[in-house]
C-alpha cells in the first residue's frame, strides 16, 4: 500500500488504513476500498511476520555473542591486572631489562587500548 494524495494531505499508508476502516465502519465504503483495505491489512500482517523473523534472528545472535564477549571482557581485564602488576615488579631487574620491560609494557598498553606505538 502506497501513500495517497487526498485533499491535499499526504496520507501514510497507516492513516489510509484508518480513513478506510472508518469508511467500512460507517457502511460508506466502496468495494474497491474494501479490497484496498483487505490488501493493506495483508501488506501490514506480512511486514509484522517479516519483523517478528528479523527481531527473533538478531535475538538469537546476541544470545550467541554475549557470552563471548562476557569472555573477552573479563580476559582483558586479567591481562590488565596482570601488566600493572608486571609494571610494578622492577626489584632486582637491571638497567637494560628494566628497559626493555618498559618498552614492553607501553607495546602492551598501546595494543590494549588500540593506540599505534613509536
Amino acid at each position: 500500500m502506497t501513500t495517497h494524495h487526498t485533499t491535499g494531505n499526504l496520507m501514510s499508508d497507516h492513516e489510509q488504513l484508518l480513513h478506510l476502516v472508518d469508511r467500512a465502519r460507517r457502511g460508506v465504503a466502496l468495494p474497491a476500498e474494501l479490497d484496498q483495505l483487505a490488501a493493506g491489512i495483508t501488506e501490514q500482517a506480512a511486514r509484522i511476520t517479516t519483523l517478528e523473523h528479523v527481531a527473533a534472528g538478531n535475538k538469537r545472535h546476541v544470545q550467541l555473542i554475549v557470552p563471548a564477549l562476557e569472555k573477552a571482557e573479563a580476559a582483558l581485564a586479567r591481562g590488565q591486572a596482570e601488566l600493572h602488576a608486571l609494571a610494578g615488579e622492577v626489584r632486582g631487574i637491571g638497567p637494560i631489562a628494566l628497559a626493555g620491560r618498559r618498552d614492553a609494557v607501553a607495546r602492551i598498553r598501546a595494543a590494549l587500548d588500540e593506540q599505534p606505538t613509536t
